[in-house]
């Protein structure tokens, strides 16, 4: 089973000091996520604001890199340019979240003669994910929500036609609806789509997943599984 560490965790979130701890301790798979500053930087970060993690408020799209960079993460770790993080791990398999609609332009372009053979394209938002495609159609991306709909619906007719291939990155539930259906596999096997569930951090669920055959695991604590 694939073990992605979810933003660097157990790490400082988003840091390139956690996806260096987690490359080093073995972990070749990085979940993360990207906002875009006021001067262009796509930067590693879940939030659209840096509250969370800087204690200041502020959103990441109103700040240049050099004004963000003034708030560290927990007064301590430095923002990661998307750039740096490609360029220190050259061989790990990167799942890219396109977390804003300012960040989807920026992100087309910086992917421009880029080798993204190593990267898993991917939005909550279906529409950021198509643009994508459309720029790219023969990169990796992940599902969109309408297409994992459209699989537990049985209208797979509805899904999106590129000759890219596809990753699910997925969560067991949704809002309390069922995603990791029993169709939903099925047509993820027949169809050579790899499935990934986040986020799991205990060793009962991973076991029961790896009987359903499911390929990997985004978590938050990749120790539990690495021993």
């Amino acid at each position: 089973m694939l073990i992605w560490t979810h933003r660097g965790n157990p790490g400082p979130e988003n840091t390139l000091e956690a996806f260096a701890q987690a490359w080093a301790d073995g972990i070749q798979f990085f979940e993360t996520d990207i906002h875009c500053t006021k001067d262009g930087v796509l930067v590693l970060a879940h939030d659209p604001d840096i509250f969370r993690l800087a204690h200041h408020s502020g959103l990441i799209k109103d700040l240049t890199f050099d004004e963000l960079a003034k708030h560290k993460i927990d007064k301590r770790w430095g923002w990661t340019k998307l750039d740096d993080l490609i360029d220190q791990f050259p061989d790990a398999t990167i799942s890219i979240d396109i977390k804003s609609d300012d960040a989807l332009l920026p992100f087309i372009e910086w992917a421009k003669n880029r080798d993204l053979s190593n990267v898993v394209v991917g939005s909550f938002s279906s529409k950021r994910t198509v643009a994508f495609r459309r720029a790219y159609p023969n990169a990796r991306t992940a599902l969109t929500s309408v297409e994992i709909l459209a699989i537990n619906l049985g209208i797979c007719w509805m899904l999106e036609r590129y000759p890219g291939s596809k990753v699910a990155m997925i969560p067991t539930r949704f809002k309390g609806l069922p995603i990791l259906t029993s169709r939903f596999r099925r047509y993820c096997h027949r169809n050579n789509i790899q499935i990934n569930i986040w986020t799991v951090n205990n060793t009962e669920e991973a076991s029961r997943l790896m009987e359903l055959g499911i390929d990997g695991i985004v978590t938050d604590n990749y120790f539990e599984f690495i021993n």
